[in-house]
């Protein structure tokens, strides 16, 4: 009897080990957030830029001219007297303030300054980069799930997220799932699971904040 026990727990352990517990598993990966380059439309010399990484800045903020935006704006404060006087017409208008918008730089959203690609001094090319802006409201976990675990996956699924240096907590949900298995990246993981073909999760933060930064490294539970 005592040998049909031991036969039994042992083929129930082995049973039990090729399985993973999917509820218990905790996933690692990096916050990202959505960026937003922001440039020139005409090429032209960069005169000034008031904004370096890590600034917060916010909607409609003048973040840099070019060597035009002087001319242009005085320009076209002219040509809005004379269209209010009836000395132009509203395109005269229109195409004075399209020349003034393409010297100048603005922020679409309320964000932080991730990279200054330019210097004051430098010619830009028509649609060059100048600073990249980062959405703090838009943030997310990238993870790799291995393929046996994909049927557990889907959509608006709900997870817990924690992140270095940070005691609370964050609520996520899956919002993208790759269609199509990839080599799990060489930085993550170990070096058997590297050669395992998985699956790249989008995790997004559904409470993100300013304590939360692009690349420090977090780690997603699911809930279910």
């Amino acid at each position: 009897m005592r040998v049909l026990i031991i036969l039994l727990a042992a083929v129930l352990v082995c049973g039990c080990s090729g399985k993973k517990d999917f509820k218990h598993m905790t996933f690692s990966g990096t916050m990202e957030m959505t960026e937003h380059v922001l440039g020139v439309k005409a090429a032209g010399r960069l005169t000034t830029l008031s904004v370096t990484e890590g600034d917060t800045v916010k909607k409609g903020q003048l973040l840099a001219t070019f060597d035009r935006f002087e001319q242009n704006k005085k320009d076209y404060a002219r040509v809005a007297v004379l269209f209010k006087n009836g000395g132009a017409n509203r395109q005269s208008l229109e195409n004075a303030q399209l020349a003034m918008e393409d010297q100048e730089v603005i922020s679409p959203l309320d964000g932080t300054v991730l990279v200054k690609s330019a210097e004051t001094g430098e010619i830009i090319p028509a649609g060059g980069g100048v600073v990249v802006i980062g959405d703090p409201t838009d943030q997310w976990v990238k993870i790799f799930v291995s393929e046996d675990l994909m049927h557990q996956l889907s959509i608006n699924q709900t997870a817990t997220i924690s992140v270095d240096g940070d005691d609370r907590t964050y609520k996520g949900h899956v919002s993208f799932i790759a269609d199509k298995a990839e080599f799990t990246p060489r930085n993550v993981q170990t070096p058997e699971e590297r050669v395992t073909q998985t699956f790249a999760i989008k995790i997004a933060v559904d409470d993100a904040d300013a304590n939360l930064h692009a690349g420090v490294a977090a780690d997603v539970k699911f809930n279910s």
